[in-house]
This record gives C-alpha cells, structure tokens and sequence, in this order.
C-alpha cells in the first residue's frame, strides 16, 4: 500500500493561524468600545426655568451640550473629556461598596400635620411632554374638623406662561387624602407648571373662619416639564439611545464600558434643586443600578426608578445646584462578549479542524 509523504505544505496551518490571529487581534483592536462612533440625535432643548420642589426654588438653563464620549480601559475619545475616566474606576469600586438593594418607583408621601394643613405633591419632580401626571396630598384632620369636614378639593395647573393646561376637582376620602390626574399635551412647553389647589367650603362658612385658616384653605406645588434629548451610542456595531431630560445644563455624556458606567456632568444657580430624568437601555447597561455624585454613592431618597421594563430603566436624579458629576453605575455592560471574540474562537476552531485533516491525508 502506498503512502503519501508529508509536503512542505504540512506546515501552512501554522502559518495560517499566527496570520488569521494577528488579523482578528487587530480587528478586535479596532471595533472595540475605545474606536466606538457616537451620534447625537435631538439635541436642541434650550429651555430656562424657575421651579420650586418643596419649599426651594430652582433656577436653571436646560440647555444640552453635544460631547458625548464612549471609552473602555479607562480612555475617551470621540467627545470633549472632562478628566474622569481614572475617577470612573475609582468610583466604582466605591459604588460596589454600597449598592442599593432597589429604588423605589415614588417618593416618600409627606404627611400632613398642624405645621402643613393642606399639601399637594406629585408623583414625580419632571414629566415630559404627553406624560400622565398624578397629583395627590392630604388634609389635616385638624383642619377637617375645624371646617366640619371637607369633600371636594379643586386642583388647576398652570405651564410656566400661566396658561391653563388642567381644571379638575378631586374627592377627599375618610382620611383627608385625595388624588387626580391628567396627561400632559404632547406639545406641552418646557419650564415650570405650578398646581393650585383649593379645599371648597360654602360661602357662609368661609366668612365665620380666621384668616389664619383661610389661608390654609388653598396650597401650591411645582413641578418640571422637559422634553427629552435622544443621544445615540454605537457600540460594537450597535446603536444604543439614552434619552434624557433635565433642567440642569447637561455636559460630557460618557460611557465606560470597562467601568459599567454611564457619567455626565450637570450644573446650574447654587443653591437651587437640579433634576434628571435618564432613560438607559438594558442593552447598554444593567443589573443592579446604582446612583453616585461626585464619587458618593447618592440617597434612595433623591433617586426613584420610574421605569423599568425588559428593555430600558427610568431613574429620576435630584440633587442640590452647582457643578456635579452624576455616574450610573450597572453590573452589566452589554456586549459583555465582544462579537470579533466569537469569531476570533470559531477560526481558530474552524483552522484546527483544517489541521487535522491535513494530517488523515498522510495515509490513504
């Protein structure tokens, strides 16, 4: 039987491989996070406001700057950097530290007592054009008793030019509290809407009260309204829209993949209250959400998850007025496994199969 003697040829598997390797090393090298192209789409809001959350006022610029930036292994590129990426791995090991177990999807009730008779809150502190608000509060059973008792309350909300966008009333059950909502136009403005709320009394009732509880007779809240800007990040050959609205100027959007972190940085007057509301999707960014300022990991009473669904999660963010860096930070960043990877496994596979045949081939 004859049998056919190994060529020169034997050895080009080797070659191949070291060749096919380099190659998809460098393809690796060049599609990953680091030589990412970004897009921004819809960024033109340009909207200033005065709002009051609480009892403090809020004076701010909602313009949106267009540098966003995508990075891996702590380096930027393709956007205005604002120096902290090193500070981005630092403040995730931190954030590891002190994850929150879950944010709430509404802020803390606050209740009515003899300092604050009549209050009047909403579900949320931004909403944006074509949203559901729910406006809701509670009367002292103090003041109840005082008046005889109290049925109706009539809720009318204002946009920032003083425009009427709702007239409503709303029952008070056994226990003082009350609830109404409306949906927002969807051209509905930027700015600051105010909510004026008034418990009804007969007239001849309203003329045997004092001023003192006159007065608490009516309430008012504020709350944003900001359209959202969509910024569109590609990704190993991926779009991924964060959308975003505040009334804070927004800079220096950044994502490091390395980092599982989304960052950007707000601003506004000090001594005025900032809010963002962010809309991340699971793609990108995942897991156990967790909310930090500059570095500090941030109170569950300033975060609350408006949204979260098995594409994207919603987190409002408020925080006090200056210059901050705001950091998401997820314990998933998606693609975890680059796509040049799988491929780089199925030709070194798909050349050791090649391999061995190349070796059957020597007896026939």
């Amino acid at each position: 039987m004859n049998f056919l003697k190994p060529s020169k040829s034997y050895k080009l598997p080797t070659a191949v491989i070291v060749l096919s390797i380099t190659a998809l090393l460098i393809a690796n090298f060049t599609t990953s996070p680091a030589f990412a192209q970004y897009q921004q789409i819809g960024v033109n809001g340009n909207a200033s406001s005065t709002i009051n959350l609480g009892n403090t006022t809020i004076t701010s610029n909602s313009t949106m700057q267009s540098n966003v930036s995508v990075s891996n292994s702590g380096g930027q590129t393709q956007g205005q950097s604002n120096g902290n990426s090193q500070g981005n791995v630092q403040s995730q090991t931190s954030a590891q530290a002190g994850y929150q177990e879950q944010y709430q999807s509404s802020y803390a009730k606050m209740s009515s007592d003899s300092q604050n008779s009549f209050i009047v809150e909403t579900n949320n502190h931004l909403y944006k054009p074509g949203d559901d608000v729910k406006i809701e509060g509670s009367i002292w059973s103090g003041l109840i008793t005082e008046l005889g008792g109290a049925n109706l309350v009539t809720v009318q909300v204002l946009d920032n030019n003083g425009n009427i966008v709702n007239d409503g009333k709303a029952p008070v059950n056994g226990d003082g509290q009350y609830t109404t909502d409306f949906t927002l136009p969807t051209n509905a403005g930027n700015g600051t809407y105010t909510i004026n709320a008034k418990i009804e009394v007969n007239a001849n009732l309203l003329s045997s009260l004092t001023l003192k509880t006159q007065a608490n007779l009516q309430s008012s809240g504020k709350f944003v309204v900001a359209s959202p800007n969509v910024f569109a990040i590609q990704a190993e050959g991926k779009d991924f829209d964060v959308k975003l609205a505040s009334n804070s100027e927004v800079s220096n959007l950044q994502f490091d993949e390395q980092a599982k972190t989304f960052s950007f940085t707000v601003s506004g007057e000090t001594g005025t209250k900032g809010v963002t509301d962010i809309t991340i999707p699971k793609s990108l960014l995942s897991g156990n959400m967790n909310v930090m300022i500059d570095g500090q990991v941030m109170s569950q009473n300033d975060v609350i998850e408006t949204v979260d669904t098995q594409d994207e999660t919603t987190l409002e963010i408020n925080y006090h007025h200056s210059t901050h860096t705001i950091e998401i930070v997820g314990t998933k960043a998606v693609p975890e496994f680059p796509t040049s990877i799988i491929i780089l496994t199925i030709a070194i596979l798909s050349i050791f199969t090649l391999s061995l045949k190349n070796k059957n081939l020597v007896k026939i």
